[in-house]
């Protein structure tokens, strides 16, 4: 699972348009040849569908949870993994909030924000680690998670 805002575009509200992360159009691409991709955004529906339909024009990305599929909870959209009702062994979530993926923190892989800079290479660096997860056929990424990303990285 992929967080949309702030890890794979960043909306500019004032122009009204979104601009991919750095790599984030290759990264979706090679992570769809080796996972179901889903995203889970705490935006709203139309809003995600907007951006989505544009940037994953190839439809790589085969699922969709809204802000309605999160608990909201203090004041931060909980995104519980279950959600989707796929084996958690096999469950990965990708998300600059840390927070939001409080339910299942050890499916959990914290990405740092993502704006404007042009030099990021957060997703360039994942890509392979992730790969690793599927070439080694890892029986549960939970152990390849606090291994590699230390769970909740802050």
């Amino acid at each position: 699972m992929l967080d949309l805002d702030e890890t794979l575009v960043h909306f500019d509200q004032q122009k009204r348009l979104y601009r991919p992360r750095p790599f984030a159009l290759e990264f979706v691409r090679e992570m769809a040849m080796q996972y179901e991709l889903v995203i889970f955004t705490a935006g709203l529906k139309d809003y995600a569908d907007w951006i989505l339909d544009d940037f994953d024009k190839k439809r790589l990305i085969r699922h969709r949870l809204y802000r309605n599929h999160c608990k909201l909870r203090k004041g931060v959209y909980l995104k519980d993994l279950s959600r989707l009702g796929r084996d958690l062994t096999k469950t990965i979530i990708v998300d600059n909030i840390a927070e939001n993926f409080d339910m299942q923190p050890e499916n959990g892989i914290h990405i740092l924000s993502w704006f404007t800079s042009p030099s990021d290479t957060e997703l360039h660096k994942l890509g392979p680690i992730l790969a690793l997860f599927v070439q080694n056929r890892v029986p549960d990424v939970r152990d390849m998670i606090k291994k590699y990303f230390k769970a909740r990285q802050p």
